[in-house]
């Protein structure tokens, strides 16, 4: 009788393991899934500043870099020399206020 409880003791607590890891998948999924993308022309980039300007239209939005961010040119490595003003980029990252948005990746395409 004692070992049958022990045992069903240690299987209540594998299932509550497993429910717990795949609800902490889950959200992470969502927590990735969170990211903004803005694509455009680039209008100016400031060095100094860590940040490029993005032209949509009429609309022109600020996009800052980080020394995380990653810069690719048509979905191959690349660095931050590969961004040239005429250029389209695609950022992806997340919008920090109205007018920030912080990239994590910024792939560069050719006019």
């Amino acid at each position: 009788m004692h070992r049958k409880f022990v045992i069903s003791l240690f299987a209540g607590v594998f299932l509550l393991l497993s429910l717990a890891a795949a609800a902490r998948t889950e959200d992470q999924k969502k927590t990735a899934s969170k990211e903004d993308r803005l694509s455009g022309t680039i209008h100016m980039i400031d060095k100094d500043a860590s940040t490029i300007i993005i032209r949509t239209g009429a609309v022109r939005r600020r996009v800052l870099y980080t020394a995380e961010t990653k810069f690719t040119i048509l979905n191959k490595p690349g660095s931050l020399d590969d961004v040239i003003v005429g250029r389209r980029a695609t950022c992806i990252g997340t919008q920090r206020e109205k007018t920030q948005f912080v990239a994590t990746r910024v792939d560069v395409r050719t006019k």
